[in-house]
């Protein structure tokens, strides 16, 4: 019998055991996670005006770079969302400052510091985040997941997960297990063509 059981929480970190599975399920729950759930990233970034000292080059790289919160649903991979970032300094312009033409999808930490701009220095910016998975690219990687092997017993694993703000650990997993369990069913027909 499977079960899986919360045993800790810190910082945004959360620890999960689960039993009843061998080493390939564990492995495939991690792998889903971190390349199957899909989320919003910055793909493209349109730079009108950028008077900071970081070149566009490396704000773009920075920028897509940022986690990006959503509840995923209604959306599919390849849908896109525009936002914008416009700021006139002095001053240092945060990952608040992004506004997104959707109020689905956001910076999930507005804390984040992009660049400094001194006085009557401008940035005016367009950005496309588009749904996508961490196959992909890392930018899409919505958290970082591990597990070992429990010593006391064979098919039990301990997890941890950090997500990045896409989704929070519930809905990664739930993401997951529902991946996992589309892919089954693909198999599964798949095997009955074959004769």
């Amino acid at each position: 019998m499977v079960s899986v059981k919360k045993t800790g929480e810190e910082k945004g970190l959360i620890s999960f055991s689960l039993k009843g599975v061998g080493p390939a399920f564990a492995n495939a729950i991690r792998r889903t996670v971190m390349q199957g759930v899909p989320c919003f990233a910055i793909e493209d970034v349109s730079i009108y005006k950028n008077d900071s000292v970081m070149f566009d080059e490396f704000l773009a790289q920075r920028l897509g770079m940022l986690p990006l919160k959503s509840d995923a649903k209604g959306y599919k991979i390849g849908d896109s969302v525009k936002l914008v970032l416009e700021k006139e300094g002095p001053g240092t312009v945060y990952s608040k400052g992004i506004k997104s033409t959707d109020p689905k999808v956001e910076v999930s930490n507005k804390k984040i510091p992009l660049t400094k701009l001194g006085k009557d220095q401008k940035i005016k910016l367009e950005m496309k985040a588009v749904m996508h998975s961490g196959k992909e690219h890392a930018k899409w990687q919505p958290a970082v997941i591990s597990f070992e092997h429990d010593e006391k017993e064979k098919d039990a694993f301990k997890f941890e997960i950090e997500p990045n703000g896409a989704l929070n650990a519930k809905d990664l997993l739930d993401k997951a297990a529902d991946v996992l369990l589309e892919k089954t069913k693909q198999f599964e027909k798949e095997i009955k063509k074959i004769k």
